[in-house]
């Protein structure tokens, strides 16, 4: 018999909630956020050039946006989430930056954002999905040809949850981005905090 399979858990109505209570307790403003993912938020800017166009997807409340913008003030920067409790509470922080704020649904609405990003980040949000390869696809096509794609996840199962519906070692995640590039480079954090993540990046083929 077939078991019936258990719902995804990751709804806008569900982000809803959790991102009312963070931006509601102040926690997102506090200084030590726990989705404040410091030495990798650092390693991606360091591969942003000043001046690029950059699309965060999934950008949740918005800290690296936010970042980006502060350590490289000519880029534009652009960040889309499903939240649009968070995308109003990112849009009232901090407007003097001038990050720009979408709601967007990525799991359909991808395909209706422009196509010419220098740079495209994807942090914590694939293993989220249910469809992650057709939406990879989606988020890599609106990249311009040699512009730069940066994704982060959990590696394997060491940070379980809930709201995790896909697992990624290394190698599978090498072998699915390796179709878009020529190389694809990986970054592993020391312990005893971040040692968990891996982040990915690669320069789409042209």
């Amino acid at each position: 018999m077939n078991q019936e399979q258990p719902s995804n858990i990751n709804t806008p109505q569900y982000w809803d909630a959790v991102y009312r209570r963070e931006w509601e307790s102040k926690a997102v403003t506090s200084g030590r956020y726990q989705r404040d993912y410091a030495p990798i938020h650092d390693a991606i800017i360091a591969l942003i050039p000043d001046g690029a166009s950059v699309l965060d997807i999934g950008c949740g409340p918005g800290l690296l946006c936010r970042k980006i913008k502060r350590a490289r003030p000519r880029a534009r920067v652009m960040g889309v989430d499903f939240s649009a409790v968070t995308i109003e509470n990112n849009r009232a922080t901090e407007p003097e930056l001038g990050v720009e704020y979408a709601v967007v649904d990525i799991r359909t609405a991808l395909p209706s954002l422009p196509r010419d990003w220098d740079v495209i980040s994807m942090c914590e949000v694939i293993e989220h999905l249910d469809e992650p390869l057709r939406i990879l696809d989606e988020a890599v096509a609106l990249l311009r040809p040699g512009g730069l794609f940066i994704l982060t996840t959990p590696h394997d199962n060491e940070i379980p949850s809930p709201e995790h519906v896909r697992q990624w070692g290394h190698d599978e995640l090498f072998h699915v981005l390796a179709k878009y590039a020529d190389t694809v480079s990986f970054t592993h954090f020391p312990p005893p905090w971040f040692s968990p993540w891996m982040m990915a990046h690669f320069v789409k083929r042209g």
